[in-house]
Parts: C-alpha cells; sequence; structure tokens
C-alpha cells in the first residue's frame, strides 16, 4: 500500500473493519478512559482570559449553537465521521456538545464573543471586533485541540506497552512528535494573544476579511475554524509543515460558514501580517462565485475534521467517493512524525480536486 494510503482513513480493508465492529464496545470503554485522564491532564487551573483561578469553567462552542441548531436534525448533526467512517468513532453530535473546549470561565465567554454571536449582527459586513472575536475564539479551540493530542499521545503510549516492555520504548516517539506540537501551540498562544489584545484595545484593520458572502439560501454545513494552507489556488507552496525551524511560522486562513435560517453567511480572512496568502487571495477573487465556493467547501474537507453536517444530506452524497477519499486524509500527513513527503502532500493538496467532490455550498445542496 502506498503511503498516501496507508494515511488516508478511509482505506480500511474487510478484516480490520470487522475487527472494529467486534471490538467496538471495548474499544469505546478504554477509549472513553483515556479521554477522560487526558483532558484531565491537559486542564488548567485559570482561565485563559481573565488568568484568574476557577473550577467553573464554560462549555464553550467552537461554533456558536444558534448557528448549529439551524441544520441540526432533533438535535444532531453528522460530524466528519459520518463519511469516513470508522466503526469505533461517533459519526454525529447533539448540538450542546458539538465542538466544545474548556479554558475559559463562563463570565468571560458571557462577554468576549457577544458581538460574532448575536445573529442581528450578520445583517451587513461584521465589524473588525467581530472578526477579532472570531480570530480568539478560533485560537481556543486550536490550543484546546492541541493540548488534548498531546496529553492523548502520552496517555496512547502508556497503554501501548506489552507486558514487562520497557517503559521508555515508545517515549522517544512521543516526544518527538511533541515537541512538533508544542512549536504549533506556541504559535497559537501568540496568535491568542493578539487576538485579545485588538479586541481589547478596538484596533482596526488588523485582519482582513478578503471574503464575505451572503448567499440567500442555507446551506446544510457548518463550520468555524483555522486552516494552514498547503499550496495556493495554482499549487505554489503557501505553507511548509515539515519545516521544524522554531523561527518558521505556520500562516492560518479563518474559514466561516454560517447558516442562518433562510441564508448563510461565508467569510475567508487572514492576519495582516501573513503575506504569504497574498497570492492565494489574488487568485481567489478572480475566480466565479461558483468556483470560489468549490474551492472553500474543498478546503474544508480537504483540511479539516471540524465540520458539522445536516442529518438531511442524502446518503449517496456522503458516500461519494472522492469525498471520502479527500475527508480521510489523516492530520498524519500534517506533520513529519515519520519519512515525510513533502511532493504527496503536495499533490494531496492541489484545489484541481475541488470539482471532484460533491459542493455543500451550492444553491442545488441547500436545506
Amino acid at each position: 500500500m502506498k503511503i498516501n494510503e496507508m494515511l488516508n482513513l478511509n482505506n480500511i480493508d474487510e478484516h480490520e473493519r470487522s475487527v472494529m465492529e467486534e471490538k467496538k464496545i471495548e474499544f469505546k470503554k478504554k477509549f472513553s478512559k483515556l479521554s477522560s485522564d487526558s483532558r484531565k491532564d491537559a486542564k488548567d487551573a485559570i482561565c485563559l482570559y481573565c488568568k484568574k483561578k476557577t473550577t467553573n469553567f464554560c462549555n464553550s462552542h467552537s461554533l456558536p449553537a444558534s448557528f448549529l441548531k439551524n441544520i441540526a436534525l432533533n438535535g444532531k448533526c453528522y460530524i466528519n465521521n459520518e463519511i469516513v467512517d470508522l466503526p469505533l468513532m461517533d459519526s454525529e453530535k447533539g448540538v450542546n456538545n458539538s465542538g466544545t473546549f474548556h479554558l475559559i470561565c463562563k463570565e468571560c465567554d458571557n462577554k468576549i464573543f457577544k458581538e460574532y454571536e448575536t445573529i442581528e449582527n450578520y445583517e451587513t459586513i461584521p465589524t473588525d471586533k467581530m472578526i477579532a472575536q472570531i480570530a480568539l475564539k478560533n485560537y481556543l479551540k486550536s490550543i484546546s485541540k492541541r493540548r488534548l493530542e498531546m496529553a492523548l499521545y502520552r496517555n496512547t503510549a502508556k497503554g501501548m506497552l506489552p507486558p514487562n516492555a520497557d517503559p521508555k520504548m515508545l517515549e522517544g516517539f512521543v516526544e518527538h512528535l511533541n515537541k512538533i506540537n508544542q512549536l504549533e501551540l506556541n504559535e497559537y498562544y501568540r496568535g491568542f494573544d493578539r487576538a485579545k489584545k485588538i479586541i481589547q484595545k478596538d484596533w482596526r484593520n488588523e485582519y482582513y476579511l478578503f471574503y464575505h458572502e451572503k448567499l440567500e439560501y442555507r446551506v446544510p454545513i457548518a463550520f468555524q475554524y483555522q486552516v494552514a494552507l498547503i499550496v495556493d489556488l495554482e499549487g505554489n507552496v503557501i505553507n511548509k509543515v515539515y519545516n521544524n525551524d522554531p523561527n518558521y511560522k505556520l500562516q492560518l486562513i479563518n474559514i466561516c460558514v454560517f447558516p442562518l435560517k433562510n441564508s448563510s453567511i461565508i467569510m475567508l480572512f487572514i492576519d495582516k501580517d501573513d503575506k504569504r496568502y497574498r497570492s492565494f487571495y489574488k487568485q481567489f477573487k478572480k475566480l466565479s462565485r461558483e468556483d470560489k465556493l468549490a474551492a472553500i467547501n474543498f478546503i474544508i474537507f480537504r483540511y479539516s475534521e471540524e465540520v458539522f453536517i445536516s442529518k438531511t444530506v442524502q446518503n449517496d452524497t456522503l458516500n461519494d467517493p472522492n469525498l471520502k477519499d479527500i475527508s480521510g486524509i489523516t492530520g498524519a500527513q500534517l506533520s513529519n512524525v515519520s519519512s515525510p513527503d513533502e511532493n504527496l502532500l503536495i499533490e494531496n493538496s492541489k484545489f484541481d480536486r475541488m470539482y471532484d467532490i460533491p459542493n455543500f455550498l451550492t444553491m442545488q445542496m441547500s436545506e
């Protein structure tokens, strides 16, 4: 099997799938304990925003629940695994526990995201403050996700050791992996501090909103996150994700797909200092509206697992082989854990395939 097939979650043979099905209950019990232990290890004692000690962390949503409710069916949405279909993982989540993290206190959560979470504010183009609040939320989600992953790697390594094995057997691997993760985590903290300062000082024009569109129909997906694009629309490299130089900064693009009651808001923005995206947004602006939506749709399913999908979407759409292939490409391709192949990564990230997958942002897919 080629490495790009090995690193795709969708490429599981029937034997592996049947073994997973057999051990599903056992695995879920073990994974539940592993996740619980790792969440405790990743937890802090202070609110990341106000820096006060607290035991009352808010169940913060990475994407406002008010937007998720617009596409939920009986209070639930599909998540990425409905496409990838790993037998051991959940394929749907309830609105109340979708994309949540626990890093800030309830007082801060109620205060610092108020403008961007108010649906009425999307009647016009979002303000600088709203954009900064979205960036802040995205950094919080990235920090939470990376801290949990690092704890999971450490705890999984302990559990993977066979009886009588040297406890240090996997230490080197986990240390190498988490060294890379720590570099990214440091960048997330810096981005968070910058967004916080922009909000507190009410600075203007610190983020560049290069795409804002109100669609007069409701799309069947919801999304809010930041990703590091590998290439631009012509295949030129934007981020060298295999660069371990502590001074090399991954540059992120923020993407929002907010389904409202009868319409949808789509936004893309970057930090004004992230100059490596210049070629991308210049190319992007020349595209037709249809092609812009196809490019955004491709980025969401190629780069992230944080998408929420309406349960009204047809099975033949979710089972589309190209969508499964693109959605199944794992984070292992985005980190140099072993034998990194930058050319393969670039090839897997090119926008040539953006027309090969169902476009959830078109009117034909609207609810």
